[in-house]
């Protein structure tokens, strides 16, 4: 099986390094609104584009309804900053979309930026492997102001953490680095009471999954066909090769149980290559993809 795997990753990257001779490539955001709740991928053909002007990164999208108002919180590179950093646009139901405004750049690498709603307050925990740290902001100025809430955890390999509140308790759900390769090998599991004020404990069961880059946080759990889903992402193919639908069979402090449910291909476009983010809210959706353009 180990020989296998490694055959197929060479086959691979083989593939990557003469798709790179042909193509240049970028990620960017799909998003828009659907006639009912999401249920089948279909409704995932009909969305609206949005592309960096340069065809730099747009990618990680999450999504904020305030004040009657639609907002994606999403990762940046441009050519001016060495690392990702953050940014909001909002968007509207003709397609349309406002100009990126940066909530946080700092000299470490920041994306995956998973906006969640605690009491009346916005509270952000994006990617800040870089810094080998789990963060908490908080949102002083909607959407614009963030603010350092606190450190999670320090000292911690960790990426794409993700909140969840189930059945009265917290739950990160997160990849880290500890005892295999890749970030994506293994899913881990933390839960406390009050994630403001926590006591982090560690899942027995940690890593609760194990096998090859398919296992690394995609968005936010949501509900699809009437079953709690986690988004994650298989890599196997290539960075972000496509996303994988687990259905949340068991979730306590003491016990996980997921099972594959679906595999969510780019099919939308010929011209894309992969996905690997993304989120839910009712009848939102928005995610991100790799497009394809030919080098001249």
């Amino acid at each position: 099986m180990a020989l296998s795997h490694t055959i197929l990753k060479k086959w691979y990257k083989f593939q990557q390094n003469q798709q790179a001779k042909k193509f240049n490539s970028h990620w960017y955001m799909r998003f828009g609104w659907l006639d009912e709740s999401f249920n089948t991928q279909e409704q995932l053909k009909n969305l609206f584009e949005i592309h960096s002007p340069h065809k730099f990164t747009f990618a990680d999208c999450f999504y904020v309804h305030e004040n009657n108002q639609h907002f994606i919180f999403f990762e940046e590179v441009d050519d001016v900053h060495p690392v990702g950093f953050l940014s909001v646009l909002e968007v509207f139901k003709d397609g349309s979309y406002s100009k990126p405004q940066t909530i946080l750049k700092l000299d470490y690498h920041l994306s995956y930026p998973c906006v969640f709603k605690v009491e009346n307050n916005w509270y952000m925990i994006p990617e800040t492997s870089a810094n080998k740290t789990i963060e908490l902001w908080k949102c002083t100025d909607f959407p614009l102001k963030w603010e350092k809430h606190s450190n999670l955890f320090e000292n911690i390999d960790a990426v794409d953490t993700t909140p969840l509140y189930h059945n009265g308790m917290w739950y990160l759900l997160t990849s880290t680095r500890r005892n295999c390769k890749k970030f994506g090998d293994r899913l881990d599991i933390f839960f406390t009471e009050e994630i403001l004020n926590p006591n982090w404990q560690e899942h027995s069961q940690n890593p609760v999954c194990k096998g090859h880059q398919q296992f690394r946080m995609a968005g936010k759990p949501f509900t699809y066909k009437e079953k709690l889903i986690r988004p994650s992402q298989n890599s196997l193919k290539r960075y972000g090769g496509n996303i994988e639908f687990k259905e949340i069979l068991e979730l306590s402090p003491t016990s996980y149980k997921e099972q594959l449910l679906e595999v969510i291909l780019p099919t939308w476009n010929n011209n894309d290559d992969g996905c690997h983010t993304i989120n839910v809210e009712n009848n939102f959706v928005v995610l991100d993809a790799i497009r394809l353009t030919p080098k001249n």
